[in-house]
């Protein structure tokens, strides 16, 4: 990690990156609902800018991003029990999330679209180290 934030700063990476993710794919849909407009295409863009920063602060220089995604043989008890706890916490939030987003696709007869699944993919490998981060209480491996 070459890269160091507090856990507080990086909680606001989180919730930054939440809020801008959650974003991209509203002004997506109502976009493509309501025609694009210039002022629609720019806030996408900086939605999505606002996205891949946070992404890259937060998760990818301070080594969380390569952390969730490690070989158990290259974490200690310690992270093996970390780890295991935050796949399983996010695993259950994304699960619930997905299963109301079906039902209310499914009930409003509205088609997916594919911004909003690649970002439920995003959302489901980004979840396990924002968990983690609100799990831990200090910073001495993060």
């Amino acid at each position: 990690m070459d890269y160091k934030l507090s856990i507080k700063r990086k909680k606001y990476g989180v919730v930054i990156t939440f809020i801008s993710l959650l974003s991209t794919v509203l002004i997506f849909e109502y976009g493509r609902i309501e025609h694009w407009s210039f002022v629609l295409r720019i806030l996408q863009l900086v939605s999505l800018i606002v996205l891949v920063l946070s992404i890259t602060f937060t998760y990818v220089k301070t080594g969380l991003w390569n952390f969730t995604h490690k070989p158990i043989e290259k974490l200690d008890e310690r992270e093996v029990a970390l780890t295991s706890k935050s796949l399983r916490l996010s695993y259950s939030i994304f699960s619930v999330l997905v299963l109301i987003l079906l039902m209310y696709f499914s009930i409003a007869e509205r088609p997916l679209n594919i911004v909003l699944v690649v970002s439920l993919v995003l959302f489901a490998h980004l979840l396990p180290a924002s968990v983690i981060i609100w799990l831990v209480k200090h910073t001495k491996k993060m």
